[in-house]
């Protein structure tokens, strides 16, 4: 194959998807070539593959917006998130991106590696970890932290309840609260992932699908919830958490919200007026100046090379072709066939 072409798995029409050949474009200023080794699908590429979703008809459209490899030109190990077009997305060969901050709107943002970060690793984190930090520092308005902390946060006591700690981003935003000092998370998720949940800092875990779950989450509060994180965001789960919030408190829920497997608009707002009720959209939190420009290039870095947070298990596609691989783990993701684990496509040998 011509160096000036590479492989890309692509949503060409509303509900196709296929490896397409596409051209290899140049960096311009401020860019570098990375070439892909890992890619994270995540709920967001099955909406643009099966609804059309953020692509406004503009097909072909390369998906995935995590990816991990090696910038081409200098040897360096990196994980990137993309949030806009095709030339920095993961499920392709080569992918370019924005190796330096300009003015204006900034599309991808990069993230160099310790040297003991696998790649395969790697891919997991950016997209969960993002919006779970935009989730708690900007939508839910804690203050953002800057590590190491040494004095606790001004709501370091006050109880903040995440629903679905077991899922991956559950899983982030337990250890994040707890890195930032924060001491009374109580959180939902199912009995076989206690342990884990409990091991990343939540203070309090109680089984979600028990019919008392609103009292115990209560009892262990000892008050209404004033800051609550919905990793799930389904119809039945803001109805049970509109059951334990408080009056004044805020609610944040990652959209889409859902009931069964549609997306609705969430028409039946179980929450009173007095209550902040704020839709989390991942690609808006480059519009906070401090997460643009510190979140991957800063926070990430030293939370890694420091070993002091935990990305999410992986489940790895990496045989037979690069079709049948991105096929089958698109599959997974749509039909919620995962459990606490990130679903990695192998796109290329280093």
């Amino acid at each position: 194959m011509s160096s000036q072409t590479h492989l890309a798995f692509a949503s060409t029409a509303v509900g196709v998807t296929s490896v397409i050949i596409v051209l290899t474009p140049s960096p311009e200023p401020g860019e570098v070539m990375v070439k892909v080794a890992y890619s994270a699908v995540i709920p967001l590429d099955t909406y643009m593959a099966d609804y059309g979703r953020h692509i406004h008809g503009e097909y072909p459209v390369v998906l995935d917006f995590n990816l991990s490899g090696v910038v081409e030109a200098m040897g360096d190990k990196v994980c990137a998130f993309a949030t806009a077009g095709s030339r920095g997305k993961g499920l392709q060969e080569h992918a370019i991106i924005q190796s330096s901050l300009c003015q204006g709107a900034v599309l991808i943002r990069l993230a160099q590696l310790p040297d003991d970060c696998s790649l395969e690793a790697a891919a997991r984190i950016p997209d969960n970890f993002i919006t779970v930090f935009y989730t708690l520092f900007d939508c839910l308005e804690l203050p953002p932290p800057t590590f190491p902390i040494f004095a606790p946060p001004p709501h370091a006591e006050t109880p903040i309840f995440v629903y679905d700690a077991g899922a991956t981003s559950g899983q982030y935003a337990v250890q994040l609260l707890a890195l930032a000092r924060y001491k009374q998370v109580i959180a939902t998720a199912s009995p076989r992932h206690y342990s884990y949940v409990k091991s990343l800092g939540a203070a309090h875990i109680v089984d979600y699908s028990t019919e008392d779950m609103a009292e115990k989450i209560l009892l262990a509060a000892g008050e209404g919830i004033q800051f609550v994180l919905d990793c799930i965001s389904a119809e039945g789960t803001l109805k049970s958490i509109s059951s334990i919030v408080s009056p004044d408190g805020a609610v944040a829920m990652l959209l889409p919200v859902t009931e069964g497997s549609r997306h609705v608009a969430g028409k039946d707002n179980p929450f009173p007026d007095s209550v902040k009720l704020v839709g989390v959209r991942m690609l808006l939190h480059q519009q906070n100046e401090y997460l643009r420009d510190n979140l991957m290039q800063k926070i990430l870095p030293r939370l890694l090379e420091e070993d002091i947070i935990q990305p999410n298990r992986i489940r790895l596609f990496d045989r037979r072709s690069l079709q049948d691989r991105y096929q089958e783990a698109l599959s997974v993701v749509r039909n919620g066939q995962v459990d606490g684990e990130k679903v990695i496509v192998k796109v290329a040998s280093m």
